[in-house]
Order: structure tokens, then C-alpha cells, then sequence
């Protein structure tokens, strides 16, 4: 708290040398939109969706004020595919963007940015970079678009990067007193609780009460190699202190989360803006026989991802929304809520219709490797590939069941061919990728 409080009296001070105060409401204009992502983060390790103990106190306190989306399915399993898909609710086969094969997102398609900067937001995105970096061209429509953690002068051989989430939101509050837009959109992103997971002590004793094994505090990406390869054995103790280490960053995240939504009160702006918290894909532990990684299945453990909607003046707040909803109806939830016309190229669905009781989305969630495998999800079946799963049955997706169920097999296979062909014909543009990008990349483990 003493932190909090010294930070509230640099933003004060801030406000007196710009010669401004707290941010001036216009009547009846559109509320201004936050949107938090938290890379890498499972729905199911928070405790407003059920983790229990909990150690995210603050987004458990924020969901009261929000609709959460017990259901969310994101679009892909990787940070960069998935994200391009949130920015242009288009599915990943339609952007075309992925890190592995060097593909930005293409300038002509319509991103959510650049439909809020041209009805006059301010935007402004502070993010990890790596996947994100605007090499990738998901930066389109943002006015600032900033990796706050990047220290470009470091010495040789020393960490360029802090992943912490803490100077993520120190700078964008910073950016609201500066800037005092009317309107706003601000995007807010951390690499935090990726691996390799480097929780501090005082975080790690937050969530593990004890550990005698042989792992370290800090699980590095090598480590985690070992682990996958075979050649480092580990048992369900062992397993048990990884999954502490990635909860203990989340509990880190928690704490600046919450210093965001203090900042935003003190600024005047939280009862009145749209927030969104969200994450881009999940982490695997185990349940497929890989630890501590993504990007490499269509299995829930990577796609089921948090939604929590805070709507202005605490609209539905504290409601439940159990119906399977997508990463790509974010965007047009957002343009809907701030009173603009859907594009007419989003696919997504405007689920602030659906929070006020409207019909649900579409019932099918589609999702890409970037290499191209290909699931589509309902509430009830998931096909992978050729492969069929019964989630009421097997919510864990351990038994394929395609032969017993050729029918649902194949109508699953027809609407995925169906969504696939209906896209856009906006091809993908190389990714220049420098040294200091390829750097930042081997450093979250993209570059082997």
C-alpha cells in the first residue's frame, strides 16, 4: 500500500506540471475502452474461475464489477496469431499472421485500434514486444505503441528485457496524465507469467507453502527442455512446484493489476470506461504430456483463456455467462459498446448484445497451429484434426471418438471447410525480423 500511495502522489504531481487535473468527463460521450492481456494465462488459475487457494485477490475482486465468460475459446494457441486475431476478429486462416513461418499482419486489414483512432480515441498500447513487436504489424491504429520493459542499452550478456507487469501499467497511467485524452483506447500486455518463470521469493512464498525437491525457484526455458526431452525426471511434487512458480508470477501480475485499478480510480476513469482482461492462449502442464509450454496443441489447457468485461457504470456487473463465446467477439463487443457501427469484415460477435440477453454467438470455435492444424470447437465436441473428442464425456480430450461418431465428425469437417473459404482474400507480408527481435524471441523461448 505504501507503494500504491507514493505512486498516486506521483501521478498528482504529474497532473499539477501538466497544468491539468484529473481527466474532465464529456457528456454523452463514448466511454473509453482498457484492454488487458495477460499472455499465457489459463482461465482455470484464477480464483474467480474457480482456482482455489486463490492468488489473484484483485482480478477476483475486479470480476465483481464485470460479466465473466465462463467459456472463452481463443483463436489460436500462439501470442502473435492469437492476438492478430483479437486486433481483426478474423481467424487465424484469414490474418495469415504467425511467428514461424515470418508472417506479419498485412496493413490492409481493419484493426480494432484503427477503427477507435479514427473516431477519435486516443490509442496507446504498452506491451512485451517478441510476438508483439510491430515487425509483426499488430501495432496498426496505435498512436504509442511501446515495450516499457525494454532497456536497449544494456550491457552485453545482461537481460534487455524486464517482463515485469508492474512498469507495463506505471507507464500507461502515466501516459492517461500526460496525454488527459477525452477518449481513449489503451492496451496493456505482459510476458510475465510466460515461461521461463522467474517469480521473486516473496511471490513464490505467496503461493507454495513448501518444497523439498530438487527444481530451483526460478524454472528456466532450458530446464524446461530437459524436462520435455526426457533427459530431467520430474514427479507430481516436482510438477507441482512448476505450476507454483508460473501461479506465483500470476500473483505478481495480480498485484499490479491492482495498482492499475487504483490508478484509474484516482484518475476518475474506472466507473466510467470499458475494461476487458483477457489472455491470448493458455500453458500446458502435463496434461498432454508436455510441461510448461504452448503453441504446440489444440487442446483446452492452451485455447480456454479468461474474459472478464467491466462494463461503465457497473452494467450486469457480478452476472455469469456460461455459453462458449470466442476471442475474436472481443473487438466487436468493444465497437459495439462504445456506440460504433460493426465492420463489416469482423467475424466476431457483439457479446454486449448477448450479456443483455440476446441470442449467443456462433456455436463454432475455430483455432490454428501456425503450422496449420486446425480444431473447431463446440459446447459439446471438439474435432482436431481427424480426430473427435465428447467434452461432456471427456473434458480432458483423451479418447477419440470419431469412429463411434462419423456423423458429428463430418459435419464439424464441412463448417470448418465452410469458415476457412468464407475469409478475406488479404494475403500476409514478411516479417523483417532483426537481431535485436530474434534476441528477444530466443529469449522467451521462440528460437531454439
Amino acid at each position: 500500500m505504501r507503494g500504491m500511495r507514493a505512486f498516486l502522489i506521483l501521478l498528482a504531481v504529474l497532473a499539477v506540471a501538466c497544468g491539468r487535473g484529473q481527466p474532465t468527463e464529456e457528456p454523452e460521450t463514448a466511454p473509453s475502452v482498457v484492454l488487458v492481456s495477460i499472455d499465457t494465462l489459463r482461465a482455470d488459475r484464477l480464483g474467480c474461475y474457480g482456482h482455489e487457494p486463490s492468488v489473484t485477490p484483485s482480478i477476483d475482486a475486479f470480476r465483481r464489477d464485470a460479466v465473466l465468460f465462463e467459456l472463452t475459446i481463443a483463436q489460436a494457441p500462439s501470442t502473435l496469431s492469437s492476438h492478430a486475431s483479437l486486433f481483426t476478429s478474423l481467424i487465424p486462416h484469414h490474418h495469415g499472421a504467425s511467428r514461424t513461418r515470418r508472417l506479419a499482419l498485412a496493413p490492409d486489414h481493419l484493426t480494432l485500434a484503427e477503427v477507435l483512432r479514427d473516431a477519435g480515441f486516443a490509442t496507446a498500447a504498452f506491451h512485451g514486444g517478441g510476438q508483439l513487436d510491430a515487425a509483426f504489424g499488430v501495432g496498426q491504429g496505435f498512436e504509442i505503441y511501446e515495450t516499457p520493459g525494454h532497456q536497449p542499452d544494456q550491457p552485453p550478456g545482461e537481460e534487455a528485457f524486464s517482463d515485469r507487469f508492474r512498469p507495463t501499467v506505471d507507464r500507461a497511467l502515466a501516459w492517461l496524465v500526460e496525454k488527459q485524452p477525452s477518449r481513449f483506447f489503451l492496451f496493456l500486455h505482459t510476458y510475465e507469467i510466460h515461461h521461463p518463470y522467474t517469480p521473486s521469493p516473496e511471490d513464490l512464498a505467496a503461493v507454495e507453502a513448501s518444497y523439498s525437491g530438487p527444481l530451483p525457484s526460478q524454472i528456466s526455458i532450458d530446464l524446461l527442455n530437459g524436462i520435455n526431452a526426457g533427459r530431467t525426471p520430474i514427479g507430481p511434487e516436482d510438477l507441482r512446484h512448476i505450476e507454483s512458480t508460473y501461479e506465483a508470477e500470476l500473483h505478481s501480475v495480480d498485484t499490479a493489476f491492482a495498482v492499475l485499478i487504483e490508478g484509474l480510480r484516482h484518475l476518475g476513469l474506472y466507473e466510467k470506461s470499458l475494461i476487458v482482461f483477457t489472455s491470448d492462449h493458455g500453458e500446458e502442464f502435463g496434461e498432454h504430456g508436455i510441461v510448461g509450454w504452448h503453441s504446440h496443441t489444440l487442446f483446452d489447457e492452451l485455447l480456454r483463456v479468461p474474459l472478464l468485461v467491466k462494463y461503465p457504470d457497473a452494467w450486469h456487473a457480478g452476472e455469469t455467462l456460461d455459453e462458449q463465446v470466442r476471442l475474436l467477439d472481443v473487438a466487436p463487443t468493444i465497437v459495439a459498446a462504445v456506440g460504433l457501427e460493426r465492420p463489416a469484415v469482423f467475424q466476431g460477435a457483439n457479446l454486449t448484445h448477448f450479456a443483455a440477453g440476446g441470442p449467443p454467438p456462433s456455436p463454432y470455435a475455430l483455432s490454428a497451429l501456425d503450422e496449420g492444424a486446425t480444431s473447431l470447437r463446440t459446447p459439446e465436441w471438439k474435432r482436431i484434426g481427424r480426430k473427435l473428442y465428447d467434452l461432456t464425456h471427456d473434458p480432458g480430450e483423451t479418447r477419440d471418438v470419431a469412429a463411434e461418431n462419423a456423423g458429428v465428425a463430418e459435419k464439424l469437417r464441412r463448417i470448418k471447410v465452410e469458415l476457412i473459404t468464407e475469409g478475406p482474400a488479404i494475403g500476409p507480408v514478411e516479417a523483417p525480423v532483426s537481431p535485436e527481435l530474434r534476441e528477444r524471441l530466443e529469449s522467451l523461448g521462440y528460437v531454439q
